[in-house]
């Protein structure tokens, strides 16, 4: 997992910054959030998504439906974004299953302070 510094649209540091803090304060320590997709490799366009994944212990008993629509109210509806949600159990089961995932495995980049300063 890389943690160097992104280089990133300043609306899409932004966003993600905004979006960092705000999953913090909902879903509390121990949440993880990794990008992925195109902003992760450096090969982004004006027009591309962004692509998240967040863990958090707090979605155990959260259904699948209701918590994508949570973690989309906290970011910006001007930005494209697909997240997908899990918690730490699922998650380590999708990795094993998902070559989606499993190839993401290989650049995602976990989202904190120090990469998105």
């Amino acid at each position: 997992m890389r943690t160097r510094h992104l280089e990133l649209p300043s609306q899409i540091r932004d966003a993600l910054r905004q979006f960092l803090n705000s999953v913090r304060k909902e879903l509390g320590p121990g949440t993880r959030v990794y990008l992925f997709g195109s902003f992760a490799r450096g090969d982004w366009l004006l027009d591309s998504d962004l692509d998240l994944i967040v863990v958090s212990p707090r979605f155990k008993d959260m259904p699948w439906h209701e918590r994508y629509p949570l973690l989309r109210r906290m970011i910006s509806p001007d930005i494209p974004t697909d997240i997908l949600a899990y918690t730490p159990e699922e998650f380590e089961e999708v990795r094993r299953r998902s070559v989606v995932i499993r190839d993401a495995e290989g650049y995602w980049i976990e989202l904190t302070e120090e990469v998105l300063s």
